[in-house]
């Protein structure tokens, strides 16, 4: 995966990792790094977004593609996600709105939340800096509560299907996606939002 993402031709490569993992015990030992990719410690483990947020305090003023780490990116991957990128909106290769939550977001054409899996690309001050402060019934998914910190920047989400088209999923033990707990968990992280900033109420 690391491979596929140095093929980019972006600027640098960082992978994130925390120094503790909240669930398990002991310290963390990354993996073997091939050359040209950044090790970026966070002393926090943010759970599953902790693939974005040191890099967003370590870079502040840089644009920033993020992605997860069990897909492989084609050549031609992040340049879909320039190309398709203004100054006023994030992009994500694929993305769904909080209508399917029951919940009122962003009119068409944008979407809510964005889909980490196959990237995204956010510039300065698109994120709220409240972002480090997840909630334990939002950990668990962090599209949706990134998508949330982004949303509260008055961010829009701009679509690149091109983009979506480039990414490879690579093969799961089980799936991660459209599972009853993973519905239930996006609604509570949902929910949390809702009670906390007002973001996406409830639809009538």
């Amino acid at each position: 995966m690391l491979d596929s993402l140095l093929a980019q031709d972006a600027a640098r490569v960082v992978l994130c990792l925390p120094r503790h993992y909240a669930r398990f015990p002991g310290p963390v030992t990354p993996p073997a790094l091939p050359p040209g990719v950044t090790l970026l410690w966070s002393d926090t483990d943010y759970g599953p977004a902790t693939k974005l947020l040191p890099a967003l305090r370590a870079f502040p003023q840089n644009a920033l593609a993020y992605c997860d780490d069990d897909c492989l990116y084609q050549p031609g991957w992040l340049a879909a996600l320039c190309t398709a990128a203004s100054p006023t909106e994030a992009v994500a290769a694929s993305g769904w709105s909080v209508d399917r939550l029951k919940r009122q977001g962003a009119a068409p054409p944008h979407s809510d939340i964005a889909q980490g899996f196959s990237g995204v690309l956010i510039r300065p001050g698109m994120i709220d800096p409240r972002a480090f402060d997840i909630p334990a019934e939002a950990r668990p998914v962090d599209d949706i509560w990134l998508s949330g910190m982004r949303a509260l920047t008055g961010t829009p989400l701009r679509l690149a299907p091109e983009a979506r088209a480039r990414v490879t999923p690579l093969d799961r033990p089980a799936p991660l996606q459209d599972t009853t707990d993973r519905a239930r968990a996006n609604a509570a992280a949902a929910h949390c939002l809702w009670e906390r900033f007002g973001l996406w109420p409830p639809r009538r």
